[in-house]
């Protein structure tokens, strides 16, 4: 994995476990379940908060401060490692405004869900992490460790398989509020950690703290206008992406809810098209292609819950993660991925169904 991707993938792979809990000293083995149950009992009240930390992605640094308030406003200044990760965020309640200095670029929203994607709350991402991990990982509690001052919990989570995007993680985790004072991440051989050197917990900030100056010439662009997507038939979807592209028919009770094209050609230089399905009015699937980039990370980490399967004759993978059913693989220059929205379908099923998908030009 290239230097760029590591630091993109270490940064949302260790902010995804800040926030996690932990549970009782009853036993050295935990469950997803007693760590989540914990996890949800202490954090009913959002925490306010003043940090410094460092992250190390193999011999790579990155320091940042982060500032957040009860009522989800937020700002982080990052700084060092490499120039992709150096920028700023903030998160003033209202809109969310992402610098990206190595860019010149910054990146604006005012979408509601967007932002409290962008910024979860430490049960929120407590119960993402679980979910992702629960199925896939062994935790268990080591000895207590000193951080930044405070006592932690020790949680060590082993993968159960080799080579999976989230592999072994530690994680030290505040023993009066759960939050996560220190995470290392380590699949293959990649190693990211996080660890809070500052935390000062109850803060409270004047409003200006939520405020960002960009640099004058600075590209700005609308994350909520990227985002729109627009009603096309298949047809036209295949003359978006420029070249023919497969479908499913409408047989077999499927029918065709909506077409949609997606023009992310200024964030990712792509078009990408989504068909839904439905049975009996009722969701069954939805599919997604684009043409598959020139640079794609050839990385041999996989997802948690991904297993290797061949499709149409070629190589694909699907992925069964806490609910979350899907099937890619590539061919003849596109990406193609399902996502199964039928529990009630199997991805044997849905194998069948693609080997009879017919090209529209």
């Amino acid at each position: 994995m290239n230097s760029r991707k590591k630091w993109m993938s270490g940064v949302a792979i260790a902010f995804l476990s800040l926030g996690l809990a932990a549970c009782s000293t009853e036993d050295n083995q935990y469950s997803p379940e007693q760590v989540i149950n914990n996890a949800m009992k202490e954090t009913e009240e959002p925490l306010s908060y003043y940090g410094e930390a460092t992250m190390i992605v193999d011999e790579e640094e990155l320091h940042f401060k982060e500032w957040r308030t009860k009522d989800g406003k937020f700002k982080m200044d990052m700084d060092g490692g490499i120039a992709e990760a150096r920028g700023v965020t903030v998160n003033d309640g209202q809109t969310m405004t992402m610098y990206q200095e190595s860019m010149n670029q910054a990146l604006v929203s005012e979408d509601g869900e967007m932002l409290a994607a962008m910024a979860p709350s430490p049960k929120e991402q407590a119960k993402q992490l679980l979910k992702i991990i629960g199925d896939t990982h062994t935790i268990s509690i080591d000895d207590e460790e000193k951080i930044a001052g405070r006592t932690a919990y020790h949680l060590v989570a082993k993968a159960d398989e080799k080579d999976t995007l989230f592999g072994d993680q530690e994680l030290c985790v505040d023993k009066e509020n759960w939050f996560v004072l220190k995470s290392i991440s380590t699949s293959g051989d990649d190693r990211i950690a996080i660890e809070y050197t500052k935390i000062e917990f109850g803060k409270e900030f004047p409003d200006d703290t939520f405020t960002i100056e960009l640099p004058e010439g600075v590209e700005i662009q609308n994350l909520d206008e990227m985002n729109q997507s627009t009603e096309v038939s298949i047809e036209e979807a295949a003359q978006h992406v420029g070249q023919p592209v497969l479908y499913f028919t409408e047989e077999q009770g499927r029918k065709i809810e909506l077409v949609e094209m997606n023009d992310l050609t200024d964030a990712l230089d792509r078009v990408e098209i989504t068909i839904n399905y439905v049975k009996d009015d009722a969701p069954l699937l939805s599919l997604s292609f684009f043409k598959t980039p020139t640079d794609l990370d050839d990385s041999d980490s996989k997802m948690p819950g991904e297993k290797a399967v061949e499709i149409r004759g070629v190589e694909g993978a699907t992925i069964e993660m806490a609910g979350f059913r899907s099937l890619f693989w590539q061919e003849d220059g596109l990406s193609y991925s399902i996502l199964l929205n039928d529990p009630e379908v199997t991805f044997e099923e849905v194998t069948e169904w693609a080997s009879a998908m017919e090209l529209v030009e």
